[in-house]
């Protein structure tokens, strides 16, 4: 399988290492491919773009051909090409010049060059090293010393082929404790990498022959997201992509958990693990964090029972696991009530961030608000909470949450429905919020816990009166909506999540055919399109950060529990 490096970076399970175009935004060296290391955030990952060089010494654009084992760059009959040896070191051999170069300096600017007495050669920066250890080939380094003598302005690290026309080296991420690589050999190391894809690779499969390229790309997608134990991440856990949005999100995660759990049951309760080792003494989880850095300025839904449901369907993990999980949730689902709660007890946002749908219409009069569809998380989490309460033989504590569920979901129907409609409510004010978000029909999932009358205008509402069904799938704003925008985040744009939810919603008020057309639809635009952070409701076109495990998680789902029956 070969994929678009433009879409799809070169990584492998475990590493903090990715290879692909620049993402700092300078442009300098757009069209070469870079090292990024992946613990700064978004922008901010420190880059070095590899420059291929003619004889002349000046740059040359090359094609790259990536797959999930090895990377290719080729231009005029030469070129180079890598292969992981493991998550920190990758071997690369060639037959031309090359750069190693580094973009914009930040932070506190101490990038340097140095040449070690035991022959290796070290680029550090501010997050990390990179080694270099040659095997074949000439090193040189023509970096500029600034004068006051903190740092490299300008770092140009060149390499040549020997006497043979080749060049042979190995490059390490290493922090201040370095550890000289085994001596394997390229073809050892291209055969390892070979291997151990398809090892993992063998438990993703469909019988939907339209479906089995993407399945593939959707298989190194998860493989190569993961990344190893460090810092603050405890367990292996799958980052959103090693592209841009190079973090893990206290939502997203479930939809991994919940896609991993036929093909790799242990990585998908670290996923669950691992944000419990994060979770705040007040029971709040972070917004989103990686092995250097995390957000806890917001949350995000309680959606955790929801996904867990689903996947103790499936397969449950050991008792130890789950009375860890459970405790887990139970503190973040108090936070809810007694940091988010209200005199009324119906929990609120403070921003649409703690929502997930950042931008939603639903918070376009500003902030706190009530919206139906933070009580059906709580619902659903506190019915869950109950289940697993009575299987831990905690009987008081299931009774508890049975009764708080019953006890929210009066309070939600006497607060939010009009006219057989749900309702957002901005706060201190309580003025309902005039929107026609899809975020509003989420309490949806509640299925026949609301009354049929409320079921049936909502879903009349939403498969044939407002403009949300599209070709591709359910836009998260009607089209027909004056505040719709194609590229609009939440404001419009179709949502791997939404995409699951909705057809789960779907399939529990009995709507069967729609919900296996929705999931068709969204199934088919990702095979057509790749694996994308969302996509245009008018084309079905991808849409901002790309290489997106959650895409590519909702894509498996939908074809393992609706289409691939």
């Amino acid at each position: 399988m070969k994929f678009d490096i433009n879409t799809v970076p070169f990584s492998c399970y475990g590493s903090y290492l990715a290879f692909s175009y620049p993402r700092d935004g300078e442009g300098i060296y757009q069209d070469h491919l870079a090292l990024r290391i992946l613990y700064g955030m978004f922008n901010e990952q420190e880059t070095y773009p590899i420059v291929m060089l003619n004889q002349e010494g000046e740059p040359v654009v090359g094609d790259i051909e990536a797959t999930p084992a090895q990377l290719k760059v080729s231009a005029g009959g030469k070129g180079y090409q890598m292969c992981f040896q493991n998550e920190d070191t990758v071997h690369v051999k060639g037959s031309t010049g090359i750069m190693i170069t580094k973009t914009k300096m930040f932070g506190l600017m101490c990038d340097r060059v140095m040449h070690h007495e035991t022959g290796s050669w070290e680029i550090a920066g501010n997050d990390a090293s990179v080694i270099i250890e040659m095997i074949r080939g000439c090193i040189s380094d023509d970096s500029v010393w600034s004068e006051e003598g903190t740092r490299c302005e300008n770092i140009k690290v060149l390499i040549h082929p020997d006497d043979t026309g080749e060049f042979q080296l190995k490059l390490t991420l290493a922090g201040l404790s370095y550890r000289k690589p085994e001596p394997l050999t390229y073809e050892e190391n291209l055969q390892n990498a070979e291997e151990t894809f398809e090892d993992f690779k063998k438990h993703f499969h469909t019988g939907i022959d339209k479906y089995k390229e993407s399945m593939e790309l959707a298989a190194y997608i998860s493989w190569h997201s993961v990344v190893k134990q460090e810092g603050y991440v405890k367990y292996p856990v799958m980052l959103m992509t090693k592209n841009k949005m190079n973090m893990v999100w206290s939502w997203d995660y479930t939809f991994n958990a919940l896609a991993m759990m036929d093909k790799d049951p242990n990585l998908a309760y670290d996923q669950f693990l691992a944000i419990a080792e994060m979770q705040e003494k007040d029971g709040s989880y972070p917004d989103a964090f990686h092995a250097r850095a995390y957000v806890c300025t917001f949350v995000k839904p309680p959606v955790q029972g929801f996904i867990l449901k689903r996947m103790f369907k499936i397969q449950k993990p050991g008792m130890d696991t789950i009375a860890k999980i459970y405790d887990s949730v139970v503190r973040f689902t108090r936070w809810w009530f007694e940091y988010r709660g209200t005199v009324d007890g119906i929990p609120v946002y403070h921003h649409g961030n703690d929502s997930g749908w950042d931008n939603s219409t639903a918070f376009r009069l500003g902030v706190p608000v009530k919206s139906p569809d933070l009580s059906a998380w709580l619902i659903i989490q506190m019915d869950f909470l109950a289940d697993t309460a009575k299987e831990l033989g905690r009987m008081e504590e299931a009774d508890a949450w049975k009764k708080r569920s019953e006890e929210l979901l009066d309070k939600m129907l006497t607060l939010f429905v009009e006219h057989n409609h749900m309702k957002a409510i901005k706060v201190p004010e309580n003025k309902t919020v005039e929107c026609d978000s899809l975020l509003l029909y989420v309490p949806l999932i509640l299925g026949e816990k609301l009354p049929s009358e409320i079921r049936e205008r909502m879903l009349e509402e939403l498969l044939k009166e407002k403009n949300f069904i599209t070709d591709y799938g359910i836009a998260s704003e009607p089209i027909d909506s004056p505040y719709f925008v194609e590229d609009g985040y939440w404001r419009g744009a179709i949502w791997p999540p939404t995409a699951y939810i909705m057809t789960e919603a779907l399939m529990e008020n009995g709507r069967k055919e729609e919900a296996i057309l929705n999931a068709r639809r969204f199934c088919d635009m990702c095979a057509s399109e790749g694996f994308f952070e969302n996509y245009s409701a008018i084309d079905g076109h991808g849409l901002r950060d790309s290489g997106f495990t959650w895409t590519a998680s909702v894509f498996m789902i939908l074809i393992r529990d609706y289409l691939d029956l």
